[in-house]
């Protein structure tokens, strides 16, 4: 029935993102002072700075929360707008490890994981407790994938779903707004890409669409550090505005070179998640290689004072 799968498909897409949270908070609880410390010192040039916020993204699992963090360093004035928003192009291609390991079939180390985090909750030492954690969350996002695809496989036939799917791949622009759509409803990029890889799992996707609506959550996901700059200092805000404005600059540039983006990723893997997590990294990355340079003249445009946020 397409609603008891509708339903499956919600409670395990729950069970994914409360999986992400547990294991980035965790992390972020256990050394998120040190990256902070590391964010605020390893950030005098932009280049160090993508290199870190490649770095913290790639281990906290989010980047959003690494954004979050430099919007209230930013805020704190114990960094530079110029250092930011170096680190948050790092940010935005440490998050496109995420996919590249959701990409993989790595739904049969879930209950193992859950298993290893019970035995260390129960050991009486706090390293192990503090282990534990982040172990726990990485379980239930396994979990939750898993049984996401396994709901999601149920509707390929239902008729509601099917439509809703070639709305998304009858051109860029609908994918595109159906990946912002998303991230913004679910506040987590992640969990859109989780979706995705699931979908091109059990073939009810091409790589077009796919592609489209990765890209799209990106630009979704920067609403989280908007949200979390409103009623901070200017500079905060405006590091806030630089994230999404790079993200839209990279969305912008994937659609100029879309055609050999799509080449690029068929020729980089066989498996569809696969190419979709590859495309992701690609189109990050040229975002990137191209806006690094420029982010001087960006952090001081974005800084005038005639520059209302």
């Amino acid at each position: 029935m397409p609603g008891l799968s509708l339903l499956q498909a919600a409670f395990f897409l729950l069970l994914f993102l409360g999986g992400l949270h547990q294991m980035s908070r965790a992390l972020a609880r256990t050394a998120g002072p040190a990256f902070k410390r590391l964010l605020s010192r390893l950030t005098g040039n932009p280049w160090r700075g993508f290199g870190t916020g490649f770095l913290v993204t790639a281990l906290l699992q989010s980047s959003s929360l690494t954004t979050v963090m430099v919007v209230s360093l930013i805020n704190a004035r114990v960094m530079t707008v110029a250092q930011g928003c170096g680190v948050i192009i790092g940010a935005n291609v440490g998050t496109t490890i995420t996919g590249q390991l959701l990409s993989f079939n790595l739904g049969r180390l879930a209950w193992p994981l859950l298993g290893l985090a019970v035995f260390l909750r129960l050991i009486p030492l706090p390293n192990a407790r503090r282990v534990a954690a982040p172990l726990l969350g990485c379980g239930l996002l396994l979990l939750g994938l898993e049984g996401m695809t396994a709901a999601l496989s149920s509707l390929k036939n239902s008729a509601l779903f099917g439509r809703a799917l070639q709305f998304a791949a009858a051109a860029p622009w609908r994918g595109l707004l159906t990946g912002i759509m998303a991230a913004v409803m679910l506040q987590s990029s992640s969990a859109v890409i989780g979706i995705v890889l699931g979908l091109a799992r059990e073939g009810m996707i091409n790589l077009s669409a796919g592609v489209t609506m990765i890209i799209g959550a990106d630009l979704g996901t920067c609403s989280t550090a908007l949200l979390a700059s409103i009623g901070m200092e200017p500079t905060a805000r405006r590091a806030a505005w630089f994230h999404f404005f790079f993200n839209l600059f990279s969305l912008i540039l994937a659609l100029a070179f879309y055609p050999y983006l799509l080449l690029a990723a068929v020729k980089s893997a066989v498996a569809l998640p696969r190419r979709l997590a590859n495309a992701h990294f690609l189109y990050n990355l040229l975002g990137a290689v191209v806006l690094l340079p420029l982010t001087p003249p960006l952090a001081r445009l974005v800084e005038r004072e005639n520059l209302r946020v």
